[in-house]
């Protein structure tokens, strides 16, 4: 694959969360942006059967702020700042999502919600003169 084709891949899926089945290959290619630095968060969804787990493991992953409040809100509005990454690319990646809040699909919702709003906002924030845009994907595996 050119890194023609992996730019392409990372701009056209900008909007979106990635859903990569079992039976789906995705390659290190396709997953990382062509050029920049990048901050690749990597989630076990077997540690998220609830709330708890689920902030646990993202403020563990996302080294979040002292700040962060462990609720809802709090996880969106982190998503939609990570001033404290020092990276213009942030890759999050969920491992056995079929796991994450299985008991509560009221969560989930609000859980995948809140990550398809934060991918959505990264991708319609301008890019800033002299500066590489920042970018925001998630992969569901």
């Amino acid at each position: 694959m050119t890194e023609s084709n992996a730019a392409w891949w990372w701009e056209r899926q900008g909007e979106a969360v990635r859903v990569v089945t079992p039976t789906d290959t995705l390659s290190v290619t396709d997953a990382l942006p062509p050029t920049g630095l990048i901050y690749a968060a990597r989630l076990q969804g077997e540690e998220m059967p609830d709330s708890d787990g689920v902030f646990t493991q993202f403020h563990e992953a996302l080294r979040l702020p002292t700040y962060f409040g462990w609720n809802w809100n709090a996880l969106r509005d982190c998503l939609t700042d990570l001033h404290w990454i020092n990276a213009t690319h942030v890759l999050i990646t969920i491992d056995d999502t079929d796991a994450v809040l299985s008991e509560s699909t009221e969560e989930r919702e609000f859980l995948f919600r809140a990550l398809n709003d934060a991918v959505k906002f990264w991708s319609r924030k301008p890019e800033l003169p002299g500066q590489e845009k920042n970018t925001f994907q998630v992969v569901l595996l």
